[in-house]
């Protein structure tokens, strides 16, 4: 069964270039849908784009999106700084070893009956849950931003978008917030 899935899957990869070029060749390369993840640079458009959109649909609010824009290339640059880098990449062990060490005594609790298999569950979910930035209602919730914006943007919906980009930008200020927080943990070791 095994080799079948993996023959299926060596086809299938094997064959997507064909189907990619067939495509482009066909004139249809511009209409492809990627998912929203993709469509957007790093949870959002290029500066420039934001700053046209605000300037057409919420003028008001430039100023502010200019100081948070400032704000995530400046926190960006430091992200690029090599001892930044290297501050990060020990910080991920470290947080890595941490919940190894946790997991060990988990297994540990369980195998010596100090738990129950419940118990275990649930502090592990625990455990996985600290690895993530982000809850999954906020995942979906962001999710459902970046879809309400796409449909806006391609509906040309005046009005949904003027509701949206605030929404962006109270996004990008935790963005920036929780970005500040962690450099700074990783800066003081």
């Amino acid at each position: 069964m095994r080799k079948l899935w993996v023959a299926f899957f060596a086809s299938l990869v094997l064959a997507m270039p064909s189907w990619v070029s067939a495509r482009s060749h066909a004139g249809g390369g511009a209409d492809v849908h990627l998912p929203v993840g993709h469509m957007w640079k790093h949870e959002g458009l290029d500066e420039q784009k934001w700053m046209e959109m605000v300037q057409k649909y919420t003028p008001e609010q430039e100023e502010e999106w200019k100081k948070v824009l400032d704000e995530r290339n400046a926190l960006r640059q430091q992200l690029n700084d090599e001892n930044v880098k290297q501050a990060i990449k020990e910080k991920c062990k470290k947080m890595k070893k941490e919940r190894e060490a946790a997991l060990d005594r988990l297994i540990d609790q369980l195998v010596d009956k100090k738990i129950t298999k419940e118990q275990f569950k649930k502090e592990w979910k625990q455990l996985h849950k600290k690895k993530q930035r982000m809850t999954k209602e906020e995942k979906q919730r962001l999710h459902m931003l970046h879809e309400q914006t796409r449909q806006a943007m391609e509906n040309n919906d005046k009005e949904a978008m003027a509701k949206l980009l605030p929404q962006w930008l109270d996004h990008m200020k935790k963005e920036n917030e929780r970005l500040a927080k962690w450099l700074q943990e990783v800066k003081e070791g």
